[in-house]
């Protein structure tokens, strides 16, 4: 089974589940005072817009991208619900050419998401001086989750593309037995 990059996954899980947001990633709140105080954000891998309407609520403008069409219909009726000033693109993830004309942006997060290195160079490019690139996901495959692999797990490695940027802040902890690892870079 994939897990991170099916999109099918990802449909049949959000088209069955209950019509109700979770919270937004508390680690997310801890680290917003590293974010611009207004502007856009850029989410990737957004899902149905956790984090995504968190930022919102905040009064940023966001744009979420993920590549699976039902979670972007769940989190359109909840942006809809609550007059939230968000847009949302489907995008293919897995291509580096989803990530060019994404200018403009303060902030760019991706939680839970793996992105190719690679990736990171185009990316960057889409912040304005002075933007925060804020990446939390899982630094070890948990025991208790089985449709996690390897594969998904972010690496320090991962962020060799991002060496010309000042590096604000890196965490590595956990809760219970989950390790993450979160890293907030300045362009």
């Amino acid at each position: 089974m994939k897990y991170m990059g099916d999109s099918d996954w990802w449909n049949a899980r959000f088209r069955h589940r209950e019509l109700n947001i979770m919270g937004h990633e508390k680690s997310l709140e801890d680290d917003i005072g590293f974010f611009p105080k207004k502007g856009p954000i850029l989410d990737i891998a957004c899902g149905d817009g956790r984090n995504t309407i968190y930022l919102a609520r905040l009064g940023y403008e966001v744009l979420a991208i993920d590549f699976c069409e039902e979670a972007l219909k769940r989190l359109n009726y909840f942006a809809e619900k609550e007059s939230l000033k968000i847009k949302t693109r489907l995008l293919d993830l897995s291509k580096e050419e989803s990530f060019t004309g994404l200018n403009n942006m303060e902030a760019v997060v991706i939680n839970h998401y793996r992105l190719k290195p690679q990736f990171y160079t185009n990316l960057m490019n889409s912040l304005n001086t002075g933007g925060i690139l804020w990446v939390n996901g899982f630094s070890e495959v948990p025991a208790d989750h089985p449709n996690i692999n390897e594969s998904d797990i972010l690496k320090e490695s991962d962020f060799v593309f991002l060496d010309s940027n000042k590096l604000e802040h890196i965490n590595r902890y956990s809760i219970n037995q989950r390790k993450f690892l979160r890293g907030i870079w300045k362009k």
